[in-house]
């Protein structure tokens, strides 16, 4: 099977029980689904055991998946949000730990990684401040790098309501990622 079938292609593949085109399937799109869950539950282990999940519901659900309803992506994002919202029901008095950036390269200077690590806490503290709509179109928006159609198509949601939400979540990141003494009014 060559790796440049197309996603339909692959779908009737994986559908008449390629496994081939079932793993490109899986290739295609791990990334982003484990990188959404992975900021979605901030917990890495749990994102992985969540995204084995998204990938096994695909299969099981692929011969009822139909293209006129929503891009395949947004389809695997619907699947990956409601196991994480299954997830945060069932474990709701469970503490979290904060998500934690992997080890940094070899090659990264200590400043920058220090830098980015207090950028990515200041981040994920901000996005924990947002509701959860908003919350959901900037992960799917600005991590995933989902187009407004498809983050639409996902949250069944017309694409100016997502709009809406993604300026309402912008305006409220920029107030709450302010230095703060910026929001105070002073200067160092």
């Amino acid at each position: 099977m060559k790796e440049t079938e197309t996603i339909p292609n692959l779908i009737a593949l994986a559908r008449q029980g390629s496994p081939e085109a079932a793993g490109q399937l899986y290739e295609r799109h791990y990334q982003s689904i484990f990188r959404y869950l992975a900021y979605r539950t901030a917990d890495l282990q749990t994102a992985e055991d969540l995204t084995g999940e998204v990938f096994l519901k695909m299969v099981q659900a692929l011969p009822a998946y139909r293209s006129s309803a929503a891009t395949f992506r947004a389809w695997l994002f619907q699947i990956a949000r409601n196991l994480s919202i299954d997830h945060f029901r069932r474990n709701h008095n469970r503490s979290t730990q904060p998500l934690h950036e992997s080890l940094p390269a070899l090659e990264q200077d200590p400043e920058d990684t220090a830098h980015q690590r207090l950028t990515s806490t200041r981040l994920s503290k901000a996005l924990a401040r947002l509701n959860d709509e908003q919350r959901e179109v900037v992960l799917m928006r600005f991590v995933v790098g989902m187009p407004i159609a498809e983050v639409a198509a996902t949250l069944h949601k017309s694409e100016d309501a997502v709009k809406g939400l993604q300026r309402r979540a912008l305006i409220t990141l920029r107030e709450l990622l302010k230095p703060a003494e910026e929001k105070d009014g002073t200067t160092g």
